[in-house]
């Protein structure tokens, strides 16, 4: 697959992630978007060896939820 390809499905896991992760947390877009975009999980889903990009957004929202508790924990 083209990493034109990659990227554009990687575009659109991270908008339907953000969307998803401020509605179930209440929180605003902004602030769902700035805590995706700084995540080590947002630098993940780019790496396309890591094959995070063909997953989808819920399996990304729970992949960078997993990956915070291991930062915090």
């Amino acid at each position: 697959m083209s990493f034109e390809k990659m990227n554009i499905c990687a575009d659109m896991i991270l908008t339907d992630a953000i969307e998803d992760m401020a509605e179930e947390e209440n929180i605003s877009i902004e602030e769902s978007r700035n805590r995706l975009l700084s995540s080590n999980a947002c630098k993940c889903l780019y790496n396309f060896d890591s094959g995070l990009w063909k997953e989808g957004s819920d399996y990304f929202l729970d992949y960078y939820r997993k990956s915070e508790q291991k930062v915090s924990g």
